[in-house]
């Protein structure tokens, strides 16, 4: 009864925002037979997870990651590598025809975070993406998926419609996942060394893979941290600006929120958080397709999952690119596992950086041999570190961020984007990230590359 009153506890603060953007799609009724589909598609079983390419007027609305690279003028390669416990994970590479010897070029590897694929760093144009700047730059550039997200989705036994798949979070990204994708890419181009660039969970990852094993410290010249996440203590919780309440807000609201509903998920028998040809998905891929020119997107169906996203990640009208953000609908969320929100949800409420904590002092003894479970150090990340971080992240606030690069022994910069309100999601969208961002990282890795 308790987790049924904590989750209609802010129901009512979102019931009137979604009334008025269902009240309006209603007011437009031949928008109706396009959510009746997709709709029933769910409620009858007969939606599946990822292959939705089409709008119901026979416009292709999702184009894969190695389509995208394909029309920004580059040639795509799809790798599949196996992980120690049995995840399949797809590996993507830019390839630049117009620079000759790739297999001798320096490698920028690219790591996603939470929510998030390869996709989300090359949605957009050729001279604004950070996967293409790099491909243009002269770099062979790989682009990771984790454990989970559309291109991940697979395992040698395990089935993904089952508990069993899920039961995972970035400790076994940072353990499996990393290390595999990388020494595939090294032993695939003969380069012994490479360019790490993470974003978000890609650093917490990153941190968990040096702790797990110190020694791959030397195959790093350079980590490139984007928007960095280890303990989250200070996380700014933006969940005062949907649901008004009496007081000031605490902070990990947000994740407390979170860490609810993957019990919710759980207890339904949905481990799976938010993947591709999820409800919420399918509408913003085909609806709003048939939502756009008639009715303001703001005012539709296709608001809702938006509004959930910057929710979540914050919001940042000058740097959002509208005229972009169907595009990343289209590819983003991509799916993780629930565990994996309930993980970031704990570093918000102890303040430590830890491995998963299994629920009881009983089960973590079993797990760990200790009662709570065992901390990270950052201090066995010993390559070179450079940070950015943006003032207005909610995610990665910009003290924990100060701490966390206090932790890391060979931080050679840490740099706040010079933009007051540059938030989490902007470090892969922002309107201005590639004069921001991009383009001042591409020097400093240039220092470390040697093109």
């Amino acid at each position: 009864t308790d987790l049924l009153s904590n989750s209609l506890d802010i129901l009512p603060s979102l019931i009137p925002g979604v009334m008025q953007q269902v009240r309006t799609v209603i007011n437009q009724p031949e928008i109706l037979p396009s959510l009746a589909r997709t709709i029933t598609k769910h409620v009858m079983g007969s939606a599946r997870k990822g292959d939705s390419r089409v709008s119901s007027a026979g416009k292709e609305i999702f184009k894969p990651t190695p389509v995208l690279i394909e029309d920004a003028g580059f040639h795509a390669e799809s790798h599949h590598v196996l992980t120690p416990d049995g995840y399949i994970l797809t590996v993507h590479r830019i390839i630049n025809p117009d620079l000759p010897h790739v297999q001798s070029r320096p490698v920028v590897f690219l790591q996603h975070g939470i929510l998030c694929s390869s996709s989300d760093w090359v949605i957009g144009h050729r001279s604004k993406a950070f996967g293409f700047l790099l491909a243009d730059a002269g770099y062979d550039v790989w682009l990771g998926n984790f454990r989970g997200n559309i291109y991940s989705r697979n395992h040698t036994h395990l089935d993904p419609d089952k508990e069993d798949f899920w039961q995972f979070s970035w400790d076994e990204m940072g353990q499996f996942d990393l290390p595999t994708m990388l020494f595939h890419v090294t032993r695939y181009t003969g380069q012994n060394k490479l360019v790490y660039v993470g974003h978000s969970m890609g650093t917490t990852a990153f941190w968990v893979m040096m702790n797990r094993y110190p020694e791959m410290n030397s195959m790093i010249q350079l980590m490139v941290g984007m928007a960095p996440v280890a303990a989250a203590a200070h996380m700014y919780s933006p969940i005062k600006y949907i649901a008004p309440v009496a007081g000031p807000v605490e902070v990990g609201m947000l994740w407390q929120y979170l860490h609810l509903l993957q019990r919710v998920l759980s207890m339904t028998g949905q481990y799976e958080f938010w993947p591709r040809g999820s409800l919420f998905a399918d509408i913003s891929e085909t609806l709003c397709q048939e939502v756009d020119g008639r009715v303001r997107r703001n005012e539709s169906v296709c608001a809702i999952t938006e509004n959930i996203i910057f929710l979540i990640a914050g919001f940042d009208a000058p740097q959002m690119n509208f005229t972009l953000l169907p595009e990343i609908l289209r590819h983003t969320p991509a799916g993780t596992s629930a565990r994996t929100l309930q993980h970031f949800a704990q570093g918000v409420n102890s303040g430590r950086f830890t491995m998963f904590d299994q629920g009881s002092e009983k089960a973590n003894l079993q797990k760990y041999g200790s009662p709570v479970p065992p901390e990270y150090s950052l201090s066995r990340v010993t390559c070179p570190v450079v940070l950015y971080w943006g003032l207005n992240d909610w995610l990665a606030h910009p003290t924990d961020v100060a701490e966390l690069a206090d932790g890391l022994p060979r931080l050679l910069a840490s740099y706040q984007v010079p933009f007051p309100t540059f938030n989490h999601l902007d470090f892969l969208w922002g309107k201005t990230a590639d004069l921001l961002l991009y383009h001042p990282a591409i020097k400093l890795i240039n220092q470390f590359g040697k093109i």
